[in-house]
């Protein structure tokens, strides 16, 4: 479950640039290193990993066990989203949600299997009623493993669901033009806590063209069903990776427009990786900064499906150095307070591997 690339979701602020243009995550690395020790000293600890082969060797190792995991695997993995579940919960309280007007907690899972997130989250609220969806295993998604009279799921790709996004007519040149769903899971429901989660499987069995943009589709699937499900004043918790590449960057800017966010970095399970997670409380998705949020993401993933000379999808455009330093102006010392403890976690963790020692 490793995604392939951190996607760009930037809207109308994108423009192409030139080859001499320095890139986005050049000019946010720069930033980083100028002002804060903690990201200077993950550099440099990554840049020992980078020279050893050992490095390279680990990770391959764990990637073949992810992609061939058998039963006994699944449940240890399946334990371990429990186990960061917990973990999130003593750091953040963000799982526990308090019912208003006495209505039922509902809790929504994209991308759910094998749902050891919602099992936490249900611990923590025993009365609510959980939601998923998931890629169905014949299509190479992993099994829910979560038995619970309280929670549905349903099995499909989340990335098909065009009239989610706004598209009602697939153009019939289009060769998935009959695999385009029409669904609106959930669609009366409204949630106090939402789980964004997925992450590009190299199991899932997909056409070849969809490689180069499956990672900002899938990104930008979750959040606009995230967006278009939650309740106002809810809770979202989003998987990210890589504090300081620019489009994790960007993601926290436009959530910082409508709601409080924070984030986590689980000490044990995730230490070493760049993975992390975004804690979006006291969400408005009724404001017109998350309304722009969800229609600049729609427009991201038409131009990342239908785009481009053979209408399957277009390459991304790269940011404008004049936009990428506007955000720095703007969230540049709340994104170091935020990244602050993500690279010290991982710096520590790092500087005790044997690869890096």
């Amino acid at each position: 479950m490793i995604s392939t690339s951190s996607p760009s979701i930037s809207g109308g602020s994108e423009a192409e640039a030139g080859s001499k243009a320095r890139s986005p995550d050049a000019t946010l690395r720069e930033f980083l290193l100028q002002h804060e020790p903690a990201f200077a000293r993950l550099e440099e600890l990554r840049k020992k990993g980078w020279a050893n082969p050992r490095g390279d060797g680990y990770f391959k190792q764990q990637r073949q066990r992810a992609d061939n995991a058998g039963k006994e695997a699944a449940l240890r993995f399946y334990e371990m989203m429990r186990q960061i579940g917990d973990e999130l919960q003593r750091s953040t309280q963000a799982l526990s949600q308090t019912p208003c007007d006495d209505e039922d907690i509902k809790i929504l899972d994209l991308c759910m299997a094998p749902g050891g997130y919602t099992a936490s989250a249900l611990k923590y609220n025993p009365t609510a009623k959980a939601f998923g969806i998931t890629l169905p295993s014949a299509q190479g998604g992993h099994e829910v493993l979560l038995r619970s009279p309280q929670c549905n799921v349903v099995h499909l790709d989340i990335t098909m669901l065009a009239k989610e996004f706004g598209i009602k007519n697939i153009p019939i040149t289009h060769p998935e033009q009959a695999n385009f769903l029409n669904d609106r899971p959930y669609r009366k429901h409204r949630f106090h806590l939402v789980f964004c989660d997925g992450q590009v499987l190299r199991t899932h069995q997909r056409a070849e063209y969809r490689e180069l943009q499956e990672a900002l589709r899938l990104t930008v699937s979750q959040l606009i069903l995230a967006l278009q499900r939650i309740r106002t004043g809810g809770t979202l918790v989003i998987l990210l990776h890589k504090t300081e590449v620019w489009d994790t960057t960007e993601l926290l800017h436009l959530f910082s427009q409508f709601s409080s966010i924070r984030l986590f970095k689980p000490r044990r399970k995730h230490a070493i990786r760049s993975s992390f997670y975004l804690v979006a409380t006291d969400v408005r998705p009724e404001t017109s900064a998350a309304k722009s949020a969800v229609e600049t993401w729609k427009q991201a993933w038409q131009r990342a499906t239908f785009g481009g000379e053979e209408g399957t999808g277009e390459k991304k455009t790269m940011a404008s150095e004049a936009y990428v330093e506007s955000v720095l102006d703007q969230f540049g010392k709340r994104l170091i307070e935020l990244g602050r403890p993500i690279w010290e976690i991982q710096a520590d963790a790092l500087s005790k591997v044997d690869f890096i020692k």
